[in-house]
């Protein structure tokens, strides 16, 4: 027999088990000091099955850990003693001097030993303690402020996981998810920092940065924090403006680029709107039918269920050059109401699709890295201010809320 993997045995009837045995810290609120679970019949099977069961158990310690102990007490207290206690104990209206007192310190003699003392502790004194807010809590609580009415945020929650996954490689798990964020220093912001650096250019890093940044300051308001945010001011060496940025397209490379993307219409149709807006590809992959207003000859930019928007300015109506009109016209068909103008894309990740289209149509006339599908945002931003637009209409066509960077 080969020699079996760690937490792996064979049992005396010929089948494999795992057995793994309760870390020290969670044998408290584990009912048994030994977790097993049945891999299968034979060797072959039981390898298939281990690295589903292992993340299975892993998962399971990690919820535990995760796990407040004010959760913990509040869970116990209502089982034990009902709802009443509960609701007393969770409001922190429970007097010492009430005879209820009596239940709750019964309940505590009756815990030791099966559970952690800090939340015996809690039970005893008929006092719920809040636990300390974590980077973890910062960018849940973050979120969960940002979903207006409830509704998801994708590109939010796509962000703040891949930002969440940064920070645990970079800082560890516990520093994350367990450590207060009061011994949360500037030490450990540049640790995420440096990290980031390692795969990322430095304007990125800045954007990803400015997320956390912007969780923390909402998170110490909110909570009436005395703490300052030690994400707040920290230096990006390279960030900023430099040669290497995009570059706004060039009214010759509008000309040579029709001709390419006029052989499809979906593409030229897409191009055509990119150019004479100045909107975000996302903005116009995401558009339904009734979005295109010919008779005003404007489009309307607003969240449905296709997509959400990047910023509240990002909500606008923008006038339509006689080029476009002519274009929706032909394009839009038989679609109505809330049918999806493009179709084709009306899906998550969609616009990351119809970039990649349009990209690989614009590398056959310009070879250019600095110039991309993106620069036509560029284009018309100093399109309108070389014609003098007065600056807020200008933001307000871009849907910008500040005179800054074009995104």
């Amino acid at each position: 027999m080969p020699k079996l993997p760690r937490y792996v045995f064979r049992r005396a009837n010929g089948s494999y088990r795992y057995k793994r045995n309760v870390p020290k810290a969670l044998r408290q609120v584990f009912p048994k000091a030994t977790v097993y679970r049945q891999l299968g019949e034979s060797y072959d099977e039981a390898i298939r099955r281990l690295p589903i069961v292992h993340a299975e158990i892993e998962a399971l310690f990690d919820q535990e850990r995760a796990t407040p102990n004010s959760v913990r007490a509040k869970s116990i207290v209502r089982e034990r003693l009902g709802e009443w206690h509960a609701d007393a104990f969770t409001d922190r209206v429970v007097d010492p001097e009430w005879d209820v007192m009596d239940d709750f310190m019964e309940l505590a003699d009756a815990l030791e030993g099966s559970t952690s003392p800090e939340v015996i502790r809690q039970v005893g004194t008929a006092s719920i303690t809040p636990e300390p807010i974590t980077l973890l809590r910062v960018l849940d609580e973050y979120y969960a402020y940002k979903c207006e009415d409830g509704v998801e945020n994708t590109p939010l929650k796509t962000r703040i996981e891949r930002l969440r996954k940064d920070l645990i490689i970079a800082l560890g798990k516990n520093r994350v998810a367990w450590t207060p964020l009061a011994e949360i220093g500037r030490a450990d912001a540049n640790t995420v920092r440096d990290y980031l650096l390692t795969r990322m250019a430095p304007n990125s890093v800045l954007r990803t940065l400015g997320v956390i940044k912007a969780a923390l300051n909402h998170v110490i308001i909110e909570n009436d924090l005395e703490q300052r945010n030690v994400f707040q001011g920290i230096k990006i060496k390279g960030a900023g403006a430099s040669k290497d940025d995009r570059l706004p397209m060039s009214d010759s490379h509008v000309a040579s680029l029709l001709r390419t993307y006029e052989t499809t219409p979906t593409a030229y149709a897409l191009f055509v709107i990119l150019c004479d807006t100045g909107a975000r590809l996302a903005e116009i992959v995401g558009l339904e039918a009734r979005d295109i207003d010919l008779e005003a000859c404007c489009l309307h930019i607003r969240p449905n269920s296709l997509r959400s928007l990047k910023t509240k300015t990002s909500d606008r109506t923008i006038p339509l050059s006689p080029r476009v009109i002519d274009d929706l016209r032909k394009h839009q068909g038989d679609a109505r109401g809330t049918d999806p103008l493009f179709p084709q894309y009306a899906r998550p990740r969609g616009s990351d699709a119809a970039s990649a289209m349009l990209m690989k149509r614009l590398r056959t006339q310009i070879s250019d890295k600095k110039i991309t599908i993106h620069s036509l945002r560029h284009r018309m931003k100093d399109k309108l201010r070389n014609t003098s637009c007065p600056e807020a209409i200008s933001l307000a066509i871009l849907g910008h809320s500040t005179n800054t960077v074009v995104c």
